[in-house]
């Protein structure tokens, strides 16, 4: 089992985030890890563009994201690199699955973001969406993106089904036991499966209703 490949999906948040892991072992895949994990480091706001930032000066507000960017970068370092290493015990960890970002990439100054209202809706996320990805290309790992809401189609493509026996799948058939299991972590369950289709060895199947 040492070199069946692995994938890491996150689902995130401003701060934190849900990381469920995906294999398949016997070809069928499985949720073999899920953590929640913070981004951030405790007393750092975690919304600065939206909250915190606003009313400053923009000095002030440059030194404050650039803080929050700091912090974000080594926690979420971390964060995967000890995920990765604990998997790797016994598997081959080759990818992260996340949702795309609303926007290739963040302006190198907070005037820039208050231009737009959307991507000042967007950049806080978007902090810990870039420095997640940032984080696992510098550990080898291929970075798979999709859009929120599509990870059961991609899913249901790569296997040959349909949305509903993956979504069967991924609720009941095919879940882990216990709490918590919510649309989040269903959601991140698809995308992982989507993305280790793409590197598994077999092609994979799922226990249909």
């Amino acid at each position: 089992m040492k070199d069946a490949p692995c994938v890491v999906s996150v689902a995130e948040h401003t701060g934190w985030a849900h990381l469920v892991s995906v294999a398949a072992p016997g070809r069928v895949p499985a949720v073999i890890e899920r953590r929640r994990v913070t981004l951030i480091d405790s007393g750092l706001p975690r919304q600065p563009y939206e909250h915190e930032s606003v009313g400053m000066t923009e000095d002030q507000g440059n030194a404050l994201i650039a803080q929050v960017r700091r912090s974000i970068a080594v926690r979420t370092s971390d964060v995967l690199t000890r995920v990765v290493t604990e998997l790797a015990r016994s598997y081959a960890v080759v990818a992260l699955a996340i949702r795309k970002p609303p926007f290739a990439g963040l302006p190198e100054t907070v005037a820039a973001v208050w231009k737009s209202y959307r991507l000042q809706c967007a950049a806080d996320g978007m902090l810990y969406q870039l420095a997640i990805c940032r984080a696992a290309r510098q550990l080898g790992l291929d970075v798979h993106m999709c859009r929120r809401g599509e990870e059961t189609s991609l899913a249901a493509e790569q296997l040959g089904v349909t949305l509903r026996e993956v979504e069967d799948f991924v609720s009941r058939t095919g879940r882990p036991a216990g709490p918590p299991w919510t649309q989040e972590h269903r959601r991140a369950y698809a995308a992982g499966i989507a993305v280790l289709a793409a590197h598994a060895h077999r092609r994979l199947k799922i226990a249909r209703p």
